[in-house]
């Protein structure tokens, strides 16, 4: 098993009432899995089941050992907490107004 690290964009899907203001998001998703393609699938039903729609895959990385250390704080702890729940994210998510790009909001999900 691997650890993959995938950046998607996703939109709310019309149920997803958490999310009225919210355009869009880019959901780091990070994936304990035996190859890309099971990882992709996995991410891609866990965002649906979060009333997420996937737009595309803007990244999609496989991540080896010795590129652990040097991953940000936030990557780190979605690692880790991939490997305790096989699956973790952040969603950084952007209002449908039009605001200060700097200040998103964060939904963070297992």
């Amino acid at each position: 098993m691997n650890p993959y690290m995938l950046v998607i964009n996703v939109v709310p899907m019309p149920e997803n009432k958490n999310c009225e203001d919210i355009a869009g998001a880019k959901a780091h998703v990070w994936v304990i899995s035996a190859d890309k393609e099971s990882a992709k699938l996995r991410a891609i039903d866990y965002v649906n089941k979060y009333l997420w729609k996937v737009i595309n895959f803007e990244y999609e990385l496989e991540i080896h050992k010795e590129q652990i250390p040097t991953l940000h704080v936030d990557e780190a702890r979605l690692y880790e907490l991939a490997l305790q729940h096989g699956i973790a994210s952040d969603f950084l998510a952007y209002p449908k107004k039009p605001g200060n790009p700097d200040d998103p909001v964060i939904k963070r999900q297992l």
